[in-house]
């Protein structure tokens, strides 16, 4: 599974050798889900990163898997780095998704940045098997499910149903 929706792209770059940068930009959905989870959880648990900020700026629209990814972004980051990701967000909708779905209680949200200037890379899209995406898309809606009782309720039987079809 390696397609990827064309008006979208993730982003990645170190500023010094201790802070971790991810920008989403457009549509992210499922396929890059893969990716983002593996690429940003090696990066946060090497020794030397002390921050991880989310660039949400050029994002027009994140699934619900993706944010279940930045969830466990944010965990990792609070048990790897011992301090929240700083997460920034422009766009009023989705201020309010992330909001909504409980990320003022993992993120340190704020609306922009000053003039960061930084080499970021294209993270590639990993090919991967059917199943690894159900295992993704499984642990991000968990890691949703852990930040409100919402998420739990809305997400559970999604969680319930996908487990069941486990291979």
């Amino acid at each position: 599974m390696n397609s990827v929706p064309g008006a979208s792209k993730i982003l990645v770059g170190l500023q010094g050798e201790d802070s971790f940068w991810l920008k989403l930009d457009g549509d992210v959905r499922v396929p890059w889900c893969v990716s983002l989870e593996s690429y940003c959880e090696a990066v946060i648990k090497q020794i030397g990163i002390k921050s991880v900020y989310v660039d949400l700026v050029g994002a027009t629209n994140l699934d619900s898997t993706t944010l279940g990814v930045l969830a466990k972004v944010a965990v990792y980051t609070q048990q790897y780095c011992h301090q929240q990701a700083v997460l920034f967000c422009a766009n009023e909708d989705i201020e309010r998704l992330i909001i909504s779905m409980g990320f003022s209680a993992v993120f340190d949200i704020q609306e922009g940045f000053g003039d960061i200037r930084l080499n970021f890379k294209d993270l590639p899209i990993l090919d991967c098997t059917e199943a690894e995406v159900k295992e993704v898309v499984i642990a991000a809606h968990k890691a949703l499910m852990e930040l409100t009782e919402d998420n739990r309720a809305c997400f559970g039987g999604l969680v319930e149903s996908l487990e069941q079809t486990r291979s």
